[in-house]
């Protein structure tokens, strides 16, 4: 009985221990790691999808990005990866169905929106196109000027 009862608790041990291992090398949701995998995956990501496997390329691309981003781009990203995910489940002979991608098209504007501005400000990179974009110069900040009146 002891015997099994070591046994259990080896099992347990290990079983905790590679599940910490595991999120320690979770990697970190940072505006550096989301410009990384961004910049590793623009190109393919850019490509319009002709095929069930590049909207499955596409599906994999954006949950990559899900895992990385950080907190203010990731429902975005992940709106845009549940596009896909319903492209690529489209019956495209039921009308309903062609239907409700349409409908999850439109409601995915503002998400991609947000994300192409968040993508071009924080990595250089237009969401869309995978060209570099040049992020304008914060407007610099008025000269503060002292006036003088002269006294008569």
């Amino acid at each position: 009985m002891k015997l099994l009862q070591r046994c259990v608790n080896g099992v347990v041990v290990t079983l905790i221990t590679a599940a910490l291992v595991g999120a320690c090398a979770e990697t970190p949701r940072t505006a550096t790691n989301f410009c990384r995998v961004l910049a590793d995956r623009i190109d393919e990501m850019t490509q319009p999808p002709t095929n069930n496997a590049d909207i499955e390329r596409l599906i994999d691309h954006y949950s990559r990005l899900a895992e990385v981003a950080p907190i203010e781009v990731e429902d975005d990203i992940i709106v845009l990866r549940d596009l896909f995910v319903a492209a690529s489940r489209v019956n495209v002979n039921d009308p309903e169905s062609v239907q409700a991608v349409a409908d999850a098209a439109y409601g995915a504007e503002k998400a991609a929106e947000d994300a192409g501005i968040y993508a071009g400000a924080t990595c250089g990179v237009d969401l869309s196109t995978g060209f570099a974009v040049q992020v304008p110069d914060a407007a610099p900040l008025p000269l503060e000027t002292t006036s003088t009146t002269a006294t008569p």
